[in-house]
């Protein structure tokens, strides 16, 4: 025992040093230790709630209240970081004080705000080119599902129409169409985080933290043959250091039809066709009394969209991610979008934070049904299965239903389909399912060099899924029809890049950029598989195995799979002399497999110029500007969007048949021409700009004049037969110029420290024309409706000196003796007018579009909203000419106007001027009233709840569904060509949605 008792006196006494030394470091520490409180204003002196404020290298932290007061503990020495949206972060080192009040610089005061660009970032004030940033808290609330929509109104020359279709994707259009072909090559090029072509169905809208608009070329040609149509930059939200945050972002919406197309009521058709001697046959009168826009709508429909995000980590470790639910029920039945996506990203230092890996995994899957109008397919006999065509053509005298049941159809009546059938009876469904999976390494390297990597893989599968019934009206006497399909695209990309900035003295600012790009797409990797004759409905398309064909070809569809190859070197230089004098200029090498042998290889030129007024000694002594800055730039861009890499190719596919063997083969012939001298069409923009801020800020904009000129236009050319296989060959064969003035201004009125009201708006015009067709070419007549009697008809014309979407129709003169007279080529009024009596009409181009709101906060509240509109344009309304025929009020519905008409009257649907209206309209986009909760304690920061209304007025003369139509040109052959309304008009609708943001 006695042996043990030094070894446990030495124990006690080790027992004795620790407790001492951590009483010591306890007392220590607390000694070290202060409560830190303090107040975070703005430099107006007005309290900021909700700041963010974390001990640096950790991620211990608190927020401001609504007070902006703060309250944390910190050691001494330590440092305090001050960070919240729209003012610059501030760094202060904890001494003795326990109080620090904080003031925060105000980012646009400072002209700091970030503007991305391509390959790189800048700020505002460094900017020579017209770019337009959009923050998060700018963007339009409401029912939305691509980032397009989140932009209506916000940006001066960028057109953005949609429809209510929850499956739709908005048009967009940037200083005016640049080509004649529709699709991509009409539509603006989007990247995402960096990743060029990167879908926009992958972002929830919840997500996004900034949108850049590039919309000169001097900006945009960085991005060479993909940029004529300018460039949208989306910036998601990622991850801060600090402690955790967690934000749920909620809300739901009920939605309504706000415009109807105005149809004769039963009771008013049957009094029509008495009054004017005909009658019903028995089967168009059946004692229904139907809206048959009715029947196919829902009295409301709803949405809900649920957003739960998440962020932190150090100095070294940055991570967060996001998911989102978005369901959104259309206002025709039979029409949905339930969409999920899941975003994961981590941020990595390493190298004594030489080295910054970014990692980010995006998917996205969204199921949709269908309706009919969203399928690009006619039946066996060629007619239009349209959904709403046949809703103003179906009778409503008819009744929807037969006594036993079963749907009315009467197929001998050939009037169309029963639009509830058109529903019920036939299904399509799709499922999209998007993975972007991006690596991005940024290396710093001696002499101010460094280096970018920048890996993406996108992969975009689609299945399709079609059923028509053993009673459509689409597939009659099939015994039922499945079409299945399943495609997959594939998207490769890696680029490289340095990047040098340097400052030599206080004089000279040089930063370079050069890089190379390698991009794949592969598209059109699947296959499609047909069934009918099943034993019943019950599987619908699930089992095709049930199914079985006799004596037809088996369908596979037309879908080719095909590579599309870019490579690309490019390069940029950025001088500054004493930060008043600012150049810019780029070059960029593409080359293409889409193009022709001959031309694979293409440059796109690009210089710009600044010029800081504001910074010049004369300008010192005065009071009224805080910003002044004028613009110039030049610059060359291309368009191959929505080219096939076949394009350039011989094409071979079945033409017709031969009689061998006692039956019939399907025979093998070339169908396109090869053209080796094909290439991308070729935009050059000059811009010139200023930038302005005066009245301490009360008052700020920019100007924008331009001149944008395309060449080389891509389009079918006649050629002979004689030294080529088919009689057209796409080609290289006109121009086309836009010319333009853009206006954007922003102010605030008054400003207190309780109550703020803020304006901003923007207006645009713009002025196309076509400027030469090319060879073999003179006038490209296009628009056709394809009303009834007036097939092959079209109603606008593509011609030099004119600009794209003119009318080309009768001249109206009225009702003479009970029929519609028009101005024939001859000067004389005609009742048989031919198609050589049409006449230049018009243009569907508006020659305005504007955006313009009010932004009200007083103290907890807050009131916003925003008006837009056009003006100058004409629209055809070729759906209310279509179904005027007064003569045949007993064979298919009619419009209120017929009412009107004389029986009389054989050419009352004609297209003419008569259906030519003023597109001219105002509408109130969206108003949202907010609230912000006070709220003390540690986990919940902030909670924001609002109400918001869409769509709420629209005041116009147009007498059909919605003046808003797509100034994309689309399909030139068909009836939907720029500002056409025929018959594919899915009801815009008014919607008002509660919503919350909690902040964790």
């Amino acid at each position: 025992m006695n042996k043990l008792r030094p070894k446990l006196s030495g124990i006690k006494g080790y027992c004795s040093i620790l407790c001492l030394t951590l009483l010591f470091s306890f007392s220590y520490s607390y000694a070290q230790t202060l409560n830190v409180k303090g107040v975070v204003k703005d430099s107006q002196g007005v309290t900021i709630p909700s700041v963010t404020i974390v001990i640096k290298g950790t991620t211990k932290g608190t927020t401001s209240d609504m007070n902006g007061a703060y309250t944390i503990a910190a050691a001494k020495g330590s440092t305090l970081v001050f960070r919240f949206v729209g003012y610059e972060a501030k760094e202060v080192v904890v001494a003795d004080q326990s109080t620090i009040n904080v003031t925060l610089a105000d980012v646009s005061n400072k002209l700091n705000d970030v503007v991305v660009v391509g390959y790189g970032t800048t700020t505002k004030k460094e900017l020579t080119s017209a770019i337009t940033t959009v923050k998060a808290e700018q963007f339009n609330a409401g029912v939305v599902s691509t980032p397009a929509e989140l932009l209506e109104g916000k940006v001066a020359g960028l057109n953005i129409t949609g429809d209510g279709n929850p499956n739709s994707t908005p048009s967009v259009t940037l200083r005016g169409p640049s080509s004649l072909r529709g699709g991509d090559a009409s539509v603006p090029f989007y990247i995402i985080d960096g990743v060029p072509g990167a879908d926009f169905k992958l972002l929830a809208p919840s997500d996004i933290a900034s949108i850049d608009v590039l919309k000169d070329a001097s900006a945009a040609a960085i991005y060479g043959t993909r940029a004529t149509n300018g460039v949208i930059i989306v910036t998601t939200k990622k991850g801060r250091s600090g402690q955790l945050r967690l934000t749920y972002d909620a809300y739901g919406s009920v939605k309504s039809v706000a415009n109807q197309f105005e149809v004769a009521t039963a009771a008013q058709q049957r009094a029509y066709v008495q009054a004017n001697g005909l009658s019903f046959t028995p089967a168009n009168d059946n004692g229904g009394n139907t809206d048959w826009q009715k029947a196919v709508q829902r009295d409301a429909a709803y949405a809900q969209n649920h957003n739960l995000s998440f962020g932190g980590g150090t100095d070294k470790t940055i991570f967060g991610g996001s998911v989102n639910y978005l369901s959104d029920q259309g206002i025709v039945k039979g029409s949905d979008l339930k969409r999920f996506i899941g975003r994961l990203n981590l941020s990595q230092k390493a190298l004594n934070d030489k080295l910054k890996l970014d990692f980010s995994l995006s998917n996205s899957v969204t199921n949709s049904n269908l309706i009919v109008d969203d399928i690009p397919l006619a039946t066996a006999d060629g007619k239009n299965p349209g959904l709403f065509k046949s809703v103003v053509q179906y009778l409503p005298t008819r009744q929807i239903y037969n006594a036993n049941g079963s749907l009315y159809n009467d197929p001998t009546l050939q009037l169309g389909y029963n639009p509830v059938g058109l529903i019920s009876n036939d299904t399509y469904k799709q499922k999209v399912n998007l993975l972007l999976a991006n690596t991005r390494a940024e290396l710093q390297l001696p002499f101010g060099i460094v280096y970018n990597l920048n890996i993406a893989y996108q992969s975009r599968k689609t299945d399709n899924s079609t059923y028509y019934s053993q009673v459509s009206e689409l597939a009659p006497n099939l015994g039922g029809k499945a079409i299945r399909s399943t495609y997959e695209d594939t998207k490769k990309l890696m680029e490289h890049y340095l990047t040098y900035d340097h400052k030599f003295g206080d004089k000279h600012d040089l930063k370079a950029l050069v890089g190379y790009s390698y991009d794949e797409t592969n598209s059109g990797d699947g296959f499609q598989s047909v069934a009918q004759n099943f034993p019943g409905d019950a599987t619908g398309s699930n089992n095709l195995g049930l199914g079985y064909q006799t004596g037809n070809r088996a369908d596979f569809g037309t879908v080719r799979e095909e590579t599309l190859k870019l490579i690309s070197f490019y390069g940029r230089v950025n001088y500054s002399y004493l930060g008043k004098y600012i150049l810019q200029a780029s070059l960029r090498r593409d080359g293409s497999n889409a193009f022709g042998t001959n031309n694979q290889w293409g440059y796109f030129p690009a210089g710009s110029a600044a010029w800081r007024i504001i910074d010049e000694d004369f300008m010192k002594s005065q009071t009224i500007f805080d910003d002044l800055k004028v613009r110039v730039g030049y610059g060359k861009t291309g368009n191959a969007l929505g080219f096939s890499s076949y394009t350039p190719l011989t094409l071979y596919d079945t033409k017709g048949s031969f009689y061998t063997g006692g039956s019939y083969v399907g025979a093998v012939g070339v169908s396109q021409n090869p053209n080796p001298d094909l290439k991308w069409e070729s935009t050059a923009t000059t811009n010139a700009g200023i930038d302005f801020s005066l009245l301490k800020g009360r008052l700020g904009g920019s100007f924008d004049i331009y001149n944008k000129k395309t060449t080389d236009m891509i389009y079918p050319r006649p050629v002979s037969l004689i030294n080529n296989y088919v009689n057209n060959t796409v080609s290289n064969v006109g121009s086309m110029s836009n010319k333009g003035v853009e206006i954007s201004l922003n102010g605030t009125p008054v400003k207190t420290e309780d109550f703020t009201w803020g304006v901003y708006g923007n207006i645009s015009f713009n002025k196309n024309k076509i400027t030469s067709l090319g060879e073999n070419i003179s006038k490209i007549y296009t628009g056709g409706p394809e009303g009834p009697g007036q097939s092959g008809i079209r109603v606008s014309i593509i011609e030099a000196g004119y600009p794209l979407g003119e009318f080309y129709t009768l001249k109206y003169l009225g009702v003479v003796n009970g029929v519609s007279t028009f101005m024939g080529a001859n000067g004389q009024p005609t009742t048989t007018p031919k198609s050589t009596d049409q006449t230049y009409a018009g243009n569907a181009q508006p020659k305005y579009i504007f955006g313009f709101g009010n932004d009200f906060s007083y103290k907890k509240w807050s009131l916003n909203f925003f008006f837009r509109g056009q003006g100058g344009n004409k629209i055809m309304n070729a759906s209310l000419a279509s179904f005027n025929t007064p003569a045949q009020a007993s064979t298919h519905g009619i419009p209120t106007l017929t009412l009107s008409e004389p029986v009389t009257d054989i050419n009352a649907n004609l297209y003419s001027t008569k259906y030519l209206e003023k597109g001219d309209f105002i509408r109130l986009s969206n108003a949202t009233l907010a609230y912000k909760f006070k709220i003390a304690g540690n986990y919940v920061h902030n909670l924001r709840v609002y109400v918001t209304g869409t769509n709420l007025l629209t005041i116009t003369k147009y007498r059909g569904v919605d003046p808003e139509l797509s100034l994309n040109v689309n399909n030139q052959q068909s009836g939907q060509f720029i500002g056409v309304d025929s018959n594919n008009f899915y009801p815009r609708t008014r919607s008002f949605l509660a919503g919350l943001q909690l902040d964790l």
